[in-house]
């Protein structure tokens, strides 16, 4: 199944714009929003560990903590120039007014969790030693 990139523009929202090494939140931080990919590499960091790095442009990151409305849940730090959408709308609002964005967002998201699942799976399995 080919991902479709779901065009968060029309909403409000601000570009951002992030320097190599810069913090583009912390883990902890409140939650206003969410963030769109559109260039760029963050790195996604949880007790200085690198859990994940993003660089693929129409990325959603930010979401978990804007649906669960709970602080952020991880640092991100920009792995090179990096340019986010920042979307500051209520969940009520995009469930009001923006029903199929929200629900592809809510797709977006239960595919992230399949595939974290199936990363778990994998790492889980023994290891053969010879």
């Amino acid at each position: 199944m080919e991902k479709e990139t779901i065009d968060f523009t029309h909403l409000p929202s601000v570009r951002l714009y992030f320097s190599i090494g810069q913090t583009i939140l912390t883990e902890g931080d409140p939650t206003n929003g969410w963030f769109v990919l559109l260039s760029g590499k963050v790195g996604v960091f949880k007790s200085d560990l690198t859990v994940a790095e993003i660089s693929k442009p129409g990325t959603v990151i930010g979401e978990l903590g804007f649906l669960l409305n709970i602080p952020r849940t991880a640092t991100l730090i920009a792995q090179e120039p990096t340019m986010l959408l920042h979307v500051k709308v209520s969940l009520d609002d995009l469930l009001a007014h923006h029903p199929h964005l929200a629900k592809k967002m809510m797709l977006m998201l239960a595919e992230r969790l399949v595939k974290t699942t199936e990363d778990w799976r994998e790492a889980a399995k023994p290891v053969e030693v010879y």
